[in-house]
């Protein structure tokens, strides 16, 4: 029997657990798939080929992929405009269901594993040796012990079955986004980049006395605790976002030490006219918008989509504006963050079969190709000699787009391009190649943020708290805990920042937060916490 009731709202939930949940909906077809030649494939057009793109048929990649495999894809996509969680209960929940669906599959209400014990999804731990040889390599056979078996572990569900073909992470960069400032203001004012509170203090000092009427810019995300991966000011007190690991033991960032300091520190920032005070409100279009009009000098975003909007939007009017990524900030000048942005080796988000397939050995065999070499390349790099060549260097062969890439020819951008022609990012298969990294960006700037916002990789790692599953029952507490305790807290520290309320109400919102029920929520993310520790054990 299916669940789901309330499985909108669950869905919600598990989008802050888990990652942002992708999906949307439309009108089911099947096509018949006995002979494992053709299959019906679910899945969102990535946002990056939407402008290009409207069916993946179209698409270079998945064009090349048929040829190759002599297996058609009859792909499902959603109505334009559809939110995903409408879509994706609209799909699970009608009579038939497409051969393969990609998904974040642990913003199913009760993970992956009630997607599968719901018979939504087939377990697959029986079919990958033979049929998957690729992917198997890399969870259980030859290649595993290179990666210390997390691919498994962050691939299967708490009872230890896999679920699907996920997104695996490559590389050693992990960090992509971060803080960034004026690089051509601090030139022209003498001043390093900054690393610690007081360094960043007088870069503030100088840009408001220089005309910059909001220093730094942001969103909520940055300034408030509601997000794991976004680190900005906090990580110079030594505390992290959200919940994050101590040892073993699961903590939540506003209860930690260093977190009162820590706003207590935005809070004189704002009164001195530092920080944005619409940073409760404000979109990546606002934050671009006061960076790109000299507004703000400083803000956070990702490589591509801060960096990477900002300076050709500026670069094409003032050739001298540059932007320069900053070490996530520390107390000591020269010491090295414990936070930071740190992706994990696999993503939830995967090609799952469902209880409709009628040729699960055959789809097997199709998903496994992107986990092959040939299917490495063609996903990442598209085709020798058309959208990349082969380079010999020292240090092994490497991958370089060509011109019709670089110079994005016929298209507004290199992304636009790449995501025309193929999905060289965030899709099952292997993710965050570094000749596919260091081939996208186009700007110094860009490269140097690469490594700058993966310095402290190898030390924030031991913190961050890995993809873990909640069960049914879980989620729907946490939603319960959440629609009370996290806008209260969220709003009574933001008023301590914003001036309206003293620093001396900080304990009494902690106190507050603990009694609406974030100790019970400590509580059920270390049980699953301690359910990964037992699979790691096994």
């Amino acid at each position: 029997m299916k669940k789901f009731t309330k499985l909108i709202a669950v869905l919600s939930a598990a989008a802050i657990i888990s990652g942002a949940v992708a999906g949307c909906g439309g009108e089911e077809k099947k096509v018949a798939t006995t002979d494992g030649k053709s299959f019906s494939y679910w899945t969102v057009v990535d946002p990056d080929s939407s402008s290009t793109i409207g069916n993946y048929s179209e698409m270079m990649m998945y064009q090349e992929l048929e040829k190759r495999t002599g297996v058609h894809i009859d792909f499902i996509h959603p109505i334009a405009g559809s939110t995903g969680n409408e879509a994706f209960v609209a799909m699970v929940s009608g009579t038939s269901m497409p051969d393969m669906v990609e998904y974040n599959w642990n913003g199913y209400t009760g993970g992956a594993q009630q997607a599968l014990d719901d018979g939504i999804i087939v377990t697959l731990n029986d079919y990958l040796k033979d049929n998957a040889p690729n992917y198997y390599s890399y969870l259980e056979g030859d290649k595993a012990a290179d990666n210390n078996h997390i691919y498994k572990l962050q691939t299967t569900t708490d009872e230890g079955n896999y679920y699907g073909f996920n997104v695996l992470n490559v590389g050693s960069i992990r960090g992509f986004a971060g803080l960034f400032v004026r690089a051509d203001k601090l030139n022209e004012w003498g001043m390093e980049v900054p690393e610690t509170v007081d360094e960043w203090t007088a870069v503030f000092a100088k840009a408001k006395a220089d005309g910059f009427e909001k220093p730094f810019t942001c969103d909520n995300n940055v300034i408030s605790f509601v997000s794991s991966d976004v680190h900005g000011f906090n990580t110079a007190f030594d505390v992290g976002k959200l919940f994050y690991l101590e040892g073993d033991e699961v903590v939540f960032a506003p209860f930690q030490d260093g977190y009162k300091e820590y706003v207590a520190q935005m809070a004189e920032w704002t009164k001195l006219g530092y920080i944005d005070t619409g940073f409760v409100t404000n979109d990546s279009a606002k934050i671009e918008g006061n960076m790109a009009n000299s507004i703000s000098i400083a803000a956070w975003g990702y490589v591509g989509g801060g960096l990477g909007k900002i300076l050709p939007a500026v670069k094409a009017k003032d050739d001298s504006y540059d932007l320069v990524a900053c070490p996530y900030p520390v107390a000591n000048k020269g010491d090295v963050s414990r936070f930071q942005m740190v992706y994990p080796e696999a993503n939830d988000k995967a090609i799952a079969i469902t209880k409709d397939c009628g040729n699960v050995e055959a789809a097997c065999s199709w998903a496994d190709y992107f986990y092959s070499e040939d299917g490495m390349i063609l996903q990442l790099f598209g085709i020798e000699g058309d959208t990349f060549e082969k380079e010999e260097r020292e240090d092994g062969t490497h991958y370089v787009y060509t011109d019709k890439i670089r110079k994005h020819e016929g298209f507004q951008s290199v992304g636009e391009a790449l995501y025309h022609y193929m999905l060289p990012c965030n899709h099952p298969g292997f993710n965050q190649h570094e000749d596919y990294l260091y081939g996208y960006y186009p700007y110094q700037s860009q490269l140097d943020a690469l490594e700058i916002w993966n310095l402290g990789v190898e030390n924030a790692r031991p913190q961050k708290l890995p993809p873990v599953a909640n069960t049914e029952e879980e989620i729907r507490e946490i939603i319960d805990i959440q629609e009370i305790a996290e806008p209260e807290l969220e709003i009574a520290l933001n008023d301590i920042i914003l001036g309206k309320q003293s620093i001396d109400t900080f304990d009494a919102a902690i106190e507050a937060a603990k009694a609406n029920g974030y100790d019970r929520w400590i509580e059920i993310t270390q049980a699953a916490y301690d359910r990964y520790l037992a699979k790691l054990q096994k």
